[in-house]
């Protein structure tokens, strides 16, 4: 990770933070992308702040970055109104794709295909109840949509499977952040592909399971 640019969105945010951190002391030279007014941190960090809708102001700071991790997202936990649907699916799922395609459309040049990633966190909610339908839904779109773009995609995407850290978005949840982010960059060091980090056992033999039958459907029935 030593002095590559590497860009976290949701940086407000419980795992933003804690990957900044781990990041940071790796060598990186850290962006937080952030929806929040005033966001600080204990050391010198760029702060760029954006909003949902308007991924395209972010596409020349992009062309510097050699990582970019999307990791905002938004929970509305047992809401099913119209309002909840659309926040969900704008937040979780539209705004990752945004996002993901500006940062593929930067990689242009044969270096680029050896040194710049893409990092998503879909969430363990692709294939276990999350006890929250609509994060449940919006996650698992991203996480379909993600796996198709794999096949096509001009540089390396890792998919973030974590289970319940416990955020702002998941209060109740139970593995620490700061060692959850620990375990993030320490596999991706080992070039998993798909960096599962969870309590579930049951996840971390269903995933794989998943991400293989879908992966082959894609390939069999869609085109190029």
């Amino acid at each position: 990770m030593k002095g590559k640019g590497v860009a976290v969105t949701g940086a407000s945010g419980s795992m933003g933070r804690a990957l900044i951190q781990q990041l940071s002391q790796q060598g990186a030279k850290v962006i937080a992308l952030t929806t929040s007014d005033g966001l600080e941190f204990d050391t010198p960090i760029e702060v760029i702040k954006w909003q949902p809708g308007q991924e395209n102001e972010l596409g020349d700071r992009l062309k510097t970055v050699d990582i970019l991790i999307i990791n905002h997202g938004i929970n509305v936990h047992g809401d099913r109104t119209a309002e909840a649907i659309q926040k969900s699916f704008e937040v979780n799922t539209f705004s990752v794709w945004a996002l993901a395609e500006l940062f593929l459309n930067t990689v242009q040049k044969s270096e680029h295909k050896a040194i710049k990633e893409l990092w998503i966190n879909t969430s363990e909610a692709e294939v276990s109840p999350a006890l929250s339908p609509l994060y449940e839904l919006s996650k698992r779109t991203l996480g379909s949509l993600i796996t198709l773009r794999r096949l096509d995609a001009p540089c390396i995407i890792r998919k973030l499977i974590l289970g319940p850290f416990k955020s702002n978005l998941n209060p109740v949840g139970v593995m620490n952040p700061t060692w959850v982010a620990w375990a993030i960059v320490a596999l991706a060091k080992r070039d998993f592909r798909n960096i599962i980090v969870t309590i579930n056992p049951v996840t971390y033999v269903v995933f794989p399971i998943k991400e293989l039958f879908q992966s082959v459907y894609f390939r069999l029935f869609s085109k190029g």
